[in-house]
């Protein structure tokens, strides 16, 4: 699924209700499948068999390790960054702010690392990750 930042920087529009569970594929092919194995991998139990096995069938062997890979990771750093009380740094505390709101991130435990109160927008010093010299690059699963 296309991240806020990367998706702007490719002239597209990221659908990120989808990833906290408000429906919708993301808006790239196999989306729901991708979003569903993500939730059932990082909440565990019987419902993570029936959607690795649907997203496996759906996507390919190859893209389906690619996707476990990136949950996997993603979950060891989220997992890392919120045990350790990791802040969000300032320049994402201000370009987040609107949609951390949208999607009611900042009722997750992690947020209480983050002084939210102090979020402005006004204060962003990019609108993304800055990465001189480099391409962004964007896969998505092929249909």
């Amino acid at each position: 699924m296309l991240l806020r930042a990367s998706s702007q920087h490719v002239g597209e529009s990221a659908e990120l209700g989808a990833t906290v569970g408000r429906g919708g594929d993301g808006g790239v092919a196999h989306g729901r499948l991708l979003v569903h194995f993500a939730e059932s991998v990082t909440r565990g139990g019987e419902e993570m068999h029936a959607a690795r096995s649907e997203l496996r069938t759906g996507v390919g062997e190859a893209a389906f390790l690619e996707a476990a890979s990136i949950v996997g990771i993603f979950n060891g750093l989220v997992r890392t960054a919120d045990s350790t009380g990791i802040p969000l740094d300032e320049n994402t505390l201000h370009t987040s702010k609107a949609f951390r709101e949208e999607l009611e991130l900042n009722s997750f435990a992690g947020s209480a690392s983050s002084p939210l109160d102090r979020a402005d927008p006004g204060l962003a010093t990019s609108s993304g990750p800055n990465l001189p010299g480099r391409e962004l690059v964007t896969r998505q699963f092929k249909s």
